[in-house]
């Protein structure tokens, strides 16, 4: 579980598109009239998602999945320290501690839940990384939406403008290019990403605000997947030509599930090799 030195590379390509509607907000409106709550736009005022806003949606769902078998085996690291699998009075002093890096991180992985140990942690980088989504120019006609939104007296069933408000929103069919990485090839951990994003091809997912309103459910078609392994070989024709990789196929993503699906079963995830 050390990072300093290659141990494979998963790579996704693909485009998602907005079934619905679409609001992934921004800390604040830059416009001279802004709506209450706008979304994220790149430098050239065109929508786009962040990249941790999918990132934390994949990985809520994969603490679904792991949570609904094996409790124990998904913490909430956002949570105090009675909910995380390493509490910050563990972690502190086995990062501070003298030696190697490896020996630093090799002192927390054993008690590292299975879903810090591929989407990281307060004490553990991730090994998925996720690139800032930007919309695919072609299917976007330049125009964004603007919806109101009213608090309801739970009384009267009734509006109550004093408390209304606006937000933006990317229409429906918009399409954002995608491309995700994760720095293993290990099948078990390979398996349990590949639970979040099965769910995110069949257009089970919704990303950002307004979800409880109908908004913001994606889908992704899959246009590229590749596999570079940590073997020298596999290794040294991706250096070659790094645009290389092994194609994988579905029936490859499903022994990858059927893998994790085996350690979830025997509740064991063994350390990678290598």
């Amino acid at each position: 579980m050390t990072f300093d030195r290659f141990g494979g590379r998963f790579t996704v390509e693909g485009r998602l598109r907005a079934l619905t509607a679409l609001h992934a907000g921004a800390a604040s409106g830059t416009l001279p009239i802004a709506t209450d709550r706008p979304v994220a736009r790149d430098a050239l005022g065109r929508p786009l998602i962040p990249g941790a806003t999918l990132k934390g949606a994949l990985r809520a769902e994969v603490e679904r999945v792991v949570r609904a078998v094996r409790p124990a085996r998904a913490c909430n690291p956002a949570g105090g320290d009675a909910e995380r699998c390493v509490p910050a009075a563990v972690a502190r002093p086995a990062l501070a501690a003298g030696g190697t890096a490896e020996a630093r991180t090799a002192a927390l992985p054993a008690e590292t839940c299975w879903v810090c140990r591929l989407f990281g942690a307060p004490w553990l980088a991730s090994r998925v990384q996720v690139a800032d989504l930007p919309v695919e120019p072609e299917t976007w006609l330049g125009q964004y939406q603007v919806r109101e939104g009213i608090a309801v007296d739970r009384d009267t069933d009734t509006g109550r403008r004093a408390l209304g408000y606006d937000y933006e929103v990317v229409p429906a069919g918009v399409e954002f290019a995608c491309h995700l990485r994760v720095d293993t090839d290990d099948p078990r951990l390979l398996g349990m990403l590949a639970l979040g994003l099965r769910e995110l091809e069949m257009g089970r997912l919704a990303l950002g605000g307004g979800r409880g309103r109908g908004l913001g459910r994606v889908q992704l078609t899959v246009t590229r997947r590749a596999l570079v392994r940590r073997d020298v070989d596999s290794l040294l024709a991706y250096l070659a030509d790094p645009t290389s990789g092994a194609p994988v196929d579905d029936g490859t993503v499903r022994d990858w599930v059927s893998a994790f699906l085996d350690c979830l079963r025997a509740d064991t995830l063994p350390e990678e090799t290598g």
